[in-house]
């Protein structure tokens, strides 16, 4: 059971969650939640039992008739908390009173801090790459930090990931609607930062995050995310590098796709080249002025 300290943080904050299709991890999510957090979860049109699973074990449960995106529903969620701290985290997320606690005393010790995240580790333990102190490395930088220690207390980063992210109520931050999916949590750096405050990485809060498994997996869901992946890159980089270093990178990623696209498909490795050949239209939709 969790101590005052942890309690008493607990019930500073209200815990958000979006699901899609979630009803495989979201039972465990809300029980991870510590005792005390409030808990809405906002369902973006889901064909499965998830949304009814949670308003039965308590949660409150904002049900979206449409697939609004990432982003979008997160604003919903945003909107409708009633308490100091609002954290964000993906339905296969798994929390924990020590990581809240620790989020929280960040908070309070950082006021300039607009944006708090935890260290994260996949489903087997391993360090996860989800912060970065230079974007422009981000690519370059292997997602695993298995070889790369932790730093030994909290730091002002660039970028941290929407899997998981500690928000102030009263900063009013939204995120862009204009993101379905992907780099909206980039983007919302981008805004805190523009602000003149801070996004803070507070490594001490380990949460775990098992990784693409809010969803279902299918070979449909891969091609989804990477189509949304290709865009949403473009989406990003027009908008804070300018349109001109975005159709350059377009014009780089065109043959990227196509090239992995036609490598998987000569080695029979199809759900690979479906993904590529998304990526690909990713691409061209951005390039035609397309969602």
């Amino acid at each position: 059971m969790p101590g005052e300290p942890e309690a008493a943080a607990a019930r500073r904050v209200a815990v958000v969650t979006v699901t899609h299709d979630s009803a495989g991890v979201i039972a465990d999510f809300l029980a991870a939640c510590p005792p005390g957090v409030a808990v809405t979860v906002v369902d973006n049109a889901s064909a499965d039992a998830g949304a009814a699973l949670a308003a039965a074990a308590g949660a409150r449960v904002i049900r979206n008739a449409a697939n609004l995106g990432f982003g979008a529903a997160c604003n919903l969620g945003l909107a409708a908390a009633e308490r100091e701290f609002v954290l964000l985290a993906n339905p296969d997320a798994r929390l924990s009173p020590a990581a809240v606690a620790a989020l929280v005393a960040a908070a309070d010790a950082f006021p300039d801090a607009a944006i708090l995240a935890p260290g994260i580790r996949d489903a087997e333990g391993q360090p996860v790459r989800s912060w970065d102190a230079d974007q422009r490395r981000r690519r370059r930088l292997p997602r695993r930090r298995d070889t790369e220690p932790w730093p030994a207390g909290p730091i002002c980063v660039e970028h941290v990931s929407g899997a998981c992210m500690l928000l102030r109520r009263d900063d009013g931050l939204r995120f862009d609607p204009g993101y379905f999916l992907y780099y909206e949590d980039d983007d919302l750096c981008a805004e805190a930062r523009r602000r003149g405050r801070s996004v803070v990485l507070v490594p001490a809060a380990v949460v775990t995050h098992a990784g693409g498994a809010s969803s279902a997996p299918s070979a449909a869901l891969s091609a989804f995310k990477a189509r949304h992946m290709a865009w949403s890159r473009l989406r990003y980089m027009a908008k804070h590098a300018g349109a001109a270093a975005a159709r350059r990178e377009a014009a780089a990623r065109l043959p990227h796709h196509a090239g992995k696209a036609l490598g998987h498909a000569l080695t029979l490795r199809f759900d690979r080249a479906r993904a590529d050949l998304a990526g690909l239209g990713g691409t061209l939709a951005w390039l035609r002025g397309r969602r």
